[in-house]
């Protein structure tokens, strides 16, 4: 499961959709400021959880979901034991409840945030492609990046070599990358944002992974100082609704 890069294009291009609307809208009346962040605890009560089968590929091992049913849009509807590529949930950023469902269409009622379960290669491999794809050079040729320490605890990957300049647009990169690593070095985290001013609500990915399955979530770029907090509460949150592999 673990070697498999950025598969099911739909899902990427959905949950794009998911961080631009959720950036967009923060963006728009949410005061940052106002963020309190509290520890995901995973819910008692299992009566209303559905069960999604996740097929991260075909023929190999599956993953079963048991999540309430909060946290899917309910303008779908899902059964029960669904088989899925990928799943979508959205959520409230401060402790990760389920996004009340009568806020859905104003999602700059507060800090939206969409998480994607899905499938990536391993985290060091992710941060090598994605300086790639910062940097316009191919996955083979990647200048020597080095990191530098950022205020938010972060290390940001940097490279001398010249800003990729797209040339059809004439446009520089608009993307920062940053990592998180653990006391063996590790990448724990990669987080790509796009630069303030870049696009009129920039906002972040933030990927990360666990032993069944991988994931990642979008919100605001004013929300990157929480990034910890978004990260060990969807650490929690995965490891709650994961039951087991199939």
């Amino acid at each position: 499961m673990r070697n498999v890069i950025l598969r099911t294009i739909s899902i990427f291009v959905g949950i794009l959709g998911v961080v631009a609307a959720t950036s967009r809208a923060t963006a728009e009346i949410y005061d940052v400021s106002t963020f309190e962040p509290s520890p995901f605890i995973c819910p008692s009560d299992h009566s209303t959880n559905l069960t999604v089968i996740l097929e991260l590929q075909p023929g190999a091992e599956k993953v079963r979901l048991s999540i309430p049913s909060g946290y899917f849009d309910p303008r779908v509807k899902l059964r029960d034991n669904t088989t899925r590529r990928g799943q979508v949930l959205r959520i409230h950023g401060e402790g990760f409840t389920p996004w009340p469902p009568e806020l859905l269409p104003k999602r700059q009622e507060g800090p939206y945030v969409g998480i994607l379960l899905t499938d990536y290669i391993p985290m060091d491999d992710l941060a090598v492609h994605h300086a790639s794809l910062i940097r316009g050079y191919t996955a083979t040729n990647v200048p020597e990046f080095y990191a530098v320490d950022s205020i938010l605890g972060l290390e940001t990957l940097v490279s001398d070599a010249p800003p990729f300049r797209d040339p059809e647009t004439n446009v520089y990169s608009d993307t920062d990358l940053h990592i998180s690593r653990n006391s063996s070095g590790q990448i724990t985290d990669v987080i790509t944002c796009k630069k303030p001013g870049s696009v009129p609500y920039p906002g972040c990915r933030h990927y990360m992974e666990s032993p069944l399955v991988d994931f990642d979530i979008g919100y605001s770029l004013k929300l990157l100082p929480h990034w910890q907090d978004m990260s060990n509460n969807a650490r929690a949150f995965v490891s709650c609704i994961t039951s087991n592999s199939l």
